[in-house]
């Protein structure tokens, strides 16, 4: 990944969120190989900045997900116009955490908020947590959010982060992806490198990556999230139809787990 990204220009995170922030915006995720990423950055170096934060580009994320007996999952895989998404994230690197609620809504849109918090596994959303979330849930959706929500699903990767050089786009890019159950009750799944996740975060989904993209043949991977690949690979849900490609493509490159990669939750 380092020799990948050594060409292109660095951007601060004071200037990523000034140029792109995103936190209204609109999605698409993509699976993509070895092979293919280093083709789609050889075909957009001249159009992106790479996040660069003391020296590094390459960030370590725990991610825990909450929610009702897979009720938030079902919501995903049957396409719901009103949907969302809770997790608590921490960016290992910094010791920065966050509980952060994400709202699928009009026309497909995306909408991120967050506030900090102390604890990674939560056994009960509550607090001033729940407040926000059942603000946010009746405000977006004109109804009570009723969902009993408790952890489901660790997840940990790497990521790098590109930034349009003229605003208005940011792609992330996640590998080494690995996943286990809160409770620990199953081995961890690790994924290979051969199994890349893009996401283009943009005003209209039409950003200069997602072109490059569409051009290299390559398609969007159905919505399906880490989330969504994680319970399937964990044995934790069995309805996947939307999901199965990409499901099939992550079983085919799991990778033999390394104790120390999940230990840092």
């Amino acid at each position: 990944m380092q020799t990948l990204l050594k060409d292109f220009e660095s951007v601060s995170l004071g200037e990523t969120n000034r140029l792109a922030k995103m936190l209204s915006r609109a999605e698409n995720k993509y699976v993509v190989n070895y092979k293919q990423f280093s083709a789609l950055l050889a075909a957009i170096r001249e159009d992106y900045a790479v996040l660069d934060i003391d020296g590094r580009n390459e960030f370590q994320y725990a991610s825990c997900y909450y929610d009702d007996n897979y009720a938030c999952y079902n919501e995903h895989h049957q396409s719901r116009r009103q949907r969302f998404k809770v997790r608590t994230r921490e960016y290992i690197n910094s010791g920065l955490m966050f509980f952060e609620i994400k709202l699928k809504g009009l026309r497909g849109k995306t909408d991120k908020h967050r506030m900090g918090c102390d604890t990674f596994v939560m056994p009960r959303i509550q607090g001033e947590h729940l407040r926000m979330l059942n603000e946010l849930y009746l405000k977006n959706y004109r109804k009570e959010m009723r969902f009993d929500l408790t952890p489901s699903l660790i997840v940990n990767y790497s990521r790098c982060t590109l930034v349009a050089l003229k605003g208005g786009e940011r792609v992330t890019i996640d590998f080494d992806l690995g996943f286990k159950l809160p409770d620990g009750a199953i081995d961890a799944v690790q994924i290979g490198h051969n199994f890349i996740v893009i996401e283009t975060k943009s005003a209209d989904g039409r950003g200069k990556a997602d072109s490059a993209l569409k051009k290299m043949g390559v398609r969007k991977a159905s919505k399906c999230s880490k989330y969504c690949i994680g319970v399937n690979l964990t044995g934790e849900v069995s309805k996947n139809n939307n999901f199965l490609q990409t499901i099939k493509r992550a079983q085919k490159n799991i990778a033999p787990v390394c104790p120390a990669t999940m230990a840092a939750v």
